[in-house]
C-alpha cells in the first residue's frame, strides 16, 4: 500500500509539538525525582536522570533542525494557499 507522502510543513508541525511535549516532561521530571527520592527509590530516579540527560540533548537539537531546515520561502497563514 502506498502512502501519499506528508506535506512537509506538517511534519515541522509534528516536530514542534513533539518539542513541546518533551519540554514539558523534562520540566516535570524534578518532582518526580523528589518523589522517589522519598520512597528511596535510586534505581528509578537514576532512570529519570538518565532520561533528562537525553532530553537536554534532544530538545536543542531538533530545535536547531527545525530552524534550519523548515522552509520559510512561505510559511504558514499568508494567504498563499488555494
Amino acid at each position: 500500500m502506498l502512502v501519499p507522502p506528508e506535506r512537509l510543513d506538517l511534519r515541522f508541525d509534528r516536530l514542534r509539538e513533539i518539542v513541546t511535549a518533551w519540554e514539558i516532561r523534562y520540566n516535570q521530571l524534578p518532582d518526580q525525582v523528589v518523589a522517589l527520592f522519598d520512597a528511596q527509590d535510586l534505581g528509578s530516579i537514576r532512570e529519570l536522570l538518565e532520561e533528562k540527560r537525553q532530553l537536554a540533548r534532544l530538545i536543542p537539537d531538533i530545535k536547531e533542525f527545525i530552524e534550519r531546515w523548515e522552509p520559510v520561502e512561505h510559511p504558514l497563514g499568508t494567504g498563499d494557499e488555494e
